[in-house]
């Protein structure tokens, strides 16, 4: 399956109505090493590089999670639990990254990031409901076995307490 000519215009700064964050601090960087940003229907047609078949594509870069309600797509896994598109703390993908990844951060409500992942959700449903390619790559990488189960949230909470514990000890030092 191949989704079409890929453009190459910078990626879209608004998605359902949501601007995509520009924080890149160790918090917002933390999922990364956690808990990869699930991909919206959106993103196969950015991320699959023009001219390669999406299916094989999908098969070595995404993983299919068996444990949510919607058909839902992430990046392939590192042994450590890092998404296999971080490399020495940057990422690969960036200009590119998936829906999970460029419109969220630590830093919003938890209000504003449910409107942002009830958006996605949508999307993918609407997908599944009319056979798309986002539910057709998610069904073959599960009959391939190619699964996953949702990120590490209590190794992503750990990380960001030492995070704000290392901020903390910091502005205690300089006021001192």
């Amino acid at each position: 399956m191949e989704l079409g000519p890929k453009s190459d215009s910078p990626p879209l700064p608004e998605l359902y109505g949501f601007r995509r964050t520009v924080c890149g601090c160790e918090f917002c960087r933390a999922p990364c090493k956690h808990m990869p940003g699930t991909l919206d229907v959106t993103d196969l047609a950015r991320l699959c590089p023009a001219g390669q078949e999406l299916i094989p594509w999908a098969e070595e870069h995404l993983r299919a999670l068996t444990d949510k309600s919607v058909p839902t797509l992430v990046p392939v896994r590192q042994a450590n639990g890092s998404c296999h598109w971080l490399f020495d703390g940057q990422c690969a993908v960036h200009e590119h990254s998936p829906f999970g990844c460029a419109y969220f951060d630590t830093h919003m409500t938890d209000e504003e990031a449910q409107k942002r992942a009830e958006a996605t959700i949508n999307a993918r449903r609407e997908d599944a409901a009319r056979n798309g390619p986002y539910f057709q790559v998610w069904q073959h990488l599960c009959r391939k076995g190619l699964t996953a189960r949702s990120g590490d949230r209590p190794g992503l909470a750990r990380d960001l307490q030492a995070l704000q514990n290392l901020a903390l000890r910091s502005r205690r030092r300089q006021s001192s």
